[in-house]
C-alpha cells in the first residue's frame, strides 16, 4: 500500500472508532476505491495516561507511543494521526522518534476556533484531569491570544465521571450529562467556545447528539485536517 496515513489509537477504543466513522462519514465516495487508505493502530494497552501525567512513578504511555511509531515508520506512511488529547502531552518525544509529521491535535483544535467564533475572547477547556492540571492546552491558548477558562471543581468532577465511569467503564455516553457540562462552562463561566479536550468527550458529542452551545472539537477538527491532508495525494495512489 503506498499513499496511506497511520492512526495512533486505543486511547481509548470507542473514542477511535469514532474518529474512523467520522473519517470515513466525511469522505467524498461513489465507490470503495474512493476511501482512504490508512493504518489503524488500536494499541489499548497503552497505560494511562492522565496516571502518568499526574504521577511520575506510573507507567510511562510515551515508550509504547514511540515504539508504535518506529514500528511504522518502517512502512512509510505519509503521516500519523496521533487520537488523544492527553497523549499529546508526550508529543514532542514522540515526534523526535521519527521523521513523519504527526498531526498537533491540540494547535489545529485552536487554530479552528477563530473560524468558529471570530470575536470569542474567553475559552473553556475540557479534558482528563491529566490535560486539565498538566495544562496540556494552556500554551496553545495563550499563545492565541484567548483567555483561558478552565473547568471549577464541580464541572470537572461531572467531566471525569462522564469520560471515566460513562465511556471508558461502562461503554456508552450520557448525553444528559454531556450536554450539561458544556451548558456551565457557557453559561456560568461565560465562555464564548468551549474545547473538547478529550476524545472522550468528542465520542459524546458524537452520540448525545453534538451540542448546541458553541464547541471546539478536537476530533472533529482532527478528521478535517486528516481529510485536508489524505485528499491531496489520493488521486496518486496506485
Amino acid at each position: 500500500m503506498k499513499k496511506f496515513f497511520t492512526v495512533l489509537g486505543g486511547m481509548g477504543t470507542l473514542a477511535t472508532e469514532s474518529y474512523v466513522r467520522i473519517l470515513n462519514q466525511r469522505t467524498p465516495t461513489h465507490r470503495d476505491q474512493d476511501y482512504l487508505d490508512y493504518i489503524v493502530v488500536n494499541h489499548a494497552t497503552i497505560p494511562d495516561r492522565t496516571s502518568r501525567i499526574l504521577d511520575p512513578n506510573k507507567p510511562n504511555p510515551a515508550t509504547d507511543l514511540i515504539e508504535d511509531v518506529k514500528q511504522q515508520s518502517l512502512l512509510n506512511p505519509e503521516f500519523f494521526v496521533l487520537t488523544c488529547n492527553a497523549a499529546h502531552y508526550f508529543y514532542s518525544e514522540v515526534q523526535a522518534a521519527t521523521n513523519i509529521p504527526i498531526l498537533n491535535m491540540l494547535q489545529e483544535t485552536v487554530n479552528e476556533i477563530k473560524r468558529l467564533t471570530p470575536d470569542a475572547k474567553r475559552v473553556g477547556i475540557l479534558g482528563s484531569d491529566g490535560t486539565i492540571k498538566a495544562g496540556v492546552y494552556d500554551s496553545y491558548i495563550k499563545d492565541a491570544g484567548y483567555e483561558e477558562i478552565k473547568p471549577t471543581p464541580e464541572i470537572q468532577e461531572l467531566t471525569r465521571d462522564l469520560i471515566y465511569h460513562d465511556i471508558k467503564e461502562s461503554g456508552h455516553s450520557n448525553g444528559e450529562k454531556f450536554h450539561e457540562i458544556i451548558r456551565k462552562m457557557i453559561e456560568e463561566e461565560h465562555c464564548d467556545i468551549v474545547i473538547l479536550g478529550c476524545t472522550e468527550l468528542s465520542y459524546a458529542n458524537e452520540m448525545d447528539p453534538e451540542t448546541k452551545y458553541p464547541v471546539a472539537d478536537s476530533q472533529s477538527i482532527i478528521v478535517d485536517r486528516t481529510l485536508e491532508r489524505a485528499l491531496k495525494y489520493q488521486k496518486d495512489r496506485k
